[in-house]
């Protein structure tokens, strides 16, 4: 479904979850233990949802991160092809296209 969708999907789980922690709080304080433990079940199953987008848009993630590094493998094949037929200002082209798809990949997998 896409890198971001899933990371929305995550934040959204994420913020319902920490809603229902803040509702069973308020029933924890009023004395109502049952719908406490059900306000905190609500908010574990939302967190366990949230978890399961962020796996999917890593799986997200590295398909695109390999898509674009065989684009970068095609474009370099390209380079050195046009390279050796004396094509040097066409190798030149590939061969920063290259650059750009293997750049592009690493942004998506940049873990600082």
């Amino acid at each position: 479904m896409g890198i971001d969708f899933q990371m929305h999907r995550a934040s959204a789980n994420i913020a319902k979850g920490f809603r229902q922690f803040q509702k069973a709080d308020n029933k924890l304080a009023e004395g109502k233990f049952d719908s406490a433990v059900k306000h905190y079940d609500k908010g574990l199953n939302r967190f366990v949802k949230a978890e399961d987008h962020l796996a999917k848009a890593e799986d997200d993630a590295y398909s695109k991160v390999g898509t674009k590094i065989d684009k970068g493998n095609q474009e370099l094949k390209k380079s050195i092809y046009e390279y050796t037929q004396g094509n040097v200002d066409n190798a030149e082209k590939h061969y920063v296209s290259a650059m750009n798809s293997y750049d592009e990949a690493l942004d998506l997998i940049d873990f600082d």
